[in-house]
C-alpha cells in the first residue's frame, strides 16, 4: 500500500518513507516500539472515554488496547503504570 502512495514521489522521497514504515511494521527499533504503543494509547483514550460517557462495553477495547503495549510507563508520569488505566 505504501509504494501505491509514494509511487509519484521523489525517488528518495519513496525510499525515506519506504524505510519509516518497514522499520514501524518491523517493530523492532525504540522509535518503532514507541510508535506502535502511540496508536495503541490513542485507541485506549478513545475506549476510556467511551466508557467514562455509559457505553458499558468497552472494556474488551480498553483490555486489547492495553494488552499489547510494550511501554512499560506513561511518558512523563514516573511510576504510574499503564496497566492502572485498564481498571
Amino acid at each position: 500500500m505504501t509504494a501505491d502512495q509514494v509511487a509519484n514521489a521523489r525517488p528518495a522521497v519513496r525510499t525515506g518513507v519506504q524505510g519509516a514504515v518497514d522499520e514501524y511494521e518491523a517493530g523492532e527499533t525504540p522509535e518503532a516500539i514507541v510508535a506502535r504503543d502511540a496508536d495503541k494509547l490513542e485507541c485506549l483514550v478513545r475506549a476510556v472515554e467511551h466508557h467514562e460517557q455509559g457505553y458499558s462495553l468497552t472494556q474488551n477495547w480498553i483490555d486489547t488496547s492495553l494488552f499489547p503495549l510494550k511501554t512499560s510507563k506513561i511518558p512523563g508520569a514516573p511510576g504510574v503504570p499503564l496497566a492502572t488505566m485498564g481498571g
